[in-house]
């Protein structure tokens, strides 16, 4: 009976150690999931003011183009 009592113990013990290492892990990767979205975000924001910049710069080569 005490050898059960022990391996039950065991068992409960390592699930409750396995639940915290999947918990810990399912935060590191809603971490970096977070992480990605803000840096997608900053790329996206760039790659518009870049957009914008070279359709001035386009504009004003035309422009340049229907003055000469």
């Amino acid at each position: 009976m005490k050898l059960y009592l022990l391996l039950f113990l065991s068992v409960v013990s390592f699930s409750c150690m396995e639940q915290k290492k999947t918990e810990e892990t399912l935060q590191a990767k809603n971490k970096t999931i977070d992480s990605l979205k803000a840096e997608l975000k900053d790329c996206t924001a760039q790659a518009k003011i870049m957009a914008e910049v070279l359709e001035k710069e386009r504009i004003e080569l035309q422009n340049n183009k229907a003055t000469k």
